[in-house]
This record gives structure tokens, C-alpha cells and sequence, in this order.
């Protein structure tokens, strides 16, 4: 069951297909200020997707992980060497306490720490090809979301972007 941080889980729901990750994991794991940032601040904000991840923690297919007090020191520790913020660092190191090799995060340096400690880091891109691969959602769904997400200023270089729709046309 991954771990995930905030960005995928904001942007899927933004664009209306944060029942991918149920329909492609089941469950999915976040740790309490992955929680707090997208949902509490969310709504703070007044943003739709913070209500529909609230309704998947209610529904209990995403659950909140507590992160023990010495891994609560090392995720700050890690956020504060590394310029990552602490959602993204709670999440590799929950991961990292649940034994768990997957981790969905889209930040470039954060999952190149993932990387480091020993994790596979997959981002919002690979759920879409995921996906579509597994057939939940046609080609074509599959690159109406990639221009919501960009709509939703999900940031998507132009290289990754004409990557990835070749890559969706080629499943």
C-alpha cells in the first residue's frame, strides 16, 4: 500500500480522478501533515479537492499514519537539510516506517531523496499512464487529464509533456 504526499492527491481531485488511486492501489497511506496540507489547508483556502480527499480519509480507502516521535525528528531534520517540505519528508519517512517501497510524490527533489533512501518514487504522470495501461481510463481520458492537470497549474515541462502523451498513444 503506497505512501503518498500531498501533490498527486491535490491535483487528482482538482481535475476530478482521485478515485484512480483507490481504483489502482485500494488504499493509500499519508502521514498527518500530508493530511493537514491537503485537507485542513484546503479548506482554509476554500478548495473543492480538499473535500473530496476529506471524504476518502471519511470513507477510509486514504489513512492518516501516525509517524512515531523519533521519525517525527528525522523527517524534520530531513526537511531541513534537504529544502523539501515536511509533508513530502513525513511521507518518505513513513514510508520508510511501514516498510513500504512505493511513494507517490512529483517534486523533483524529494523523490530523488526517495530515491536515495531505497524508495520508488512515482509521481501524478505515472497514475494516468497507470492507469490507462490498466485500461480504467481510455487514451483519450487519459490526455484530457494531462491538460486539466496543466490547466490546474500542475507544472509539466514541455519535454514530459510531449513524452507522456507519446507514451499514452503507444499503450
Amino acid at each position: 500500500m503506497p505512501v503518498s504526499n500531498a501533490t498527486p492527491l491535490i491535483y487528482l481531485a482538482r481535475i476530478q480522478k482521485l478515485h484512480l488511486l483507490k481504483t489502482l492501489f485500494n488504499q493509500i497511506q499519508i502521514p498527518p501533515e500530508v493530511a493537514k496540507e491537503a485537507v485542513n489547508q484546503g479548506k482554509a483556502k476554500g478548495y473543492p479537492d480538499a473535500y473530496t480527499i476529506e471524504q476518502a480519509i471519511t470513507n477510509k480507502w486514504i489513512t492518516i499514519h501516525t509517524i512515531s516521535e523519533e521519525n517525527l525528528k528525522k523527517s524534520k531534520a530531513i526537511a531541513e537539510m534537504t529544502g523539501i517540505d515536511i509533508g513530502e519528508a513525513q511521507a518518505i519517512i513513513l514510508a520508510k516506517q511501514k516498510n513500504e517501497k512505493q511513494i507517490l510524490i512529483d517534486e523533483t527533489n524529494a523523490r530523488e531523496i526517495a530515491k536515495h533512501l531505497g524508495l520508488h518514487p512515482k509521481g501524478t504522470i505515472f497514475i494516468i499512464l497507470n492507469a490507462t495501461k490498466k485500461k480504467h481510463v481510455t487514451k483519450d481520458t487519459a490526455k484530457d487529464m494531462l491538460n486539466k492537470l496543466i490547466e490546474a497549474n500542475f507544472y509539466l515541462n514541455t519535454k514530459i509533456y510531449r513524452d507522456t502523451l507519446k507514451a499514452i498513444e503507444e499503450l
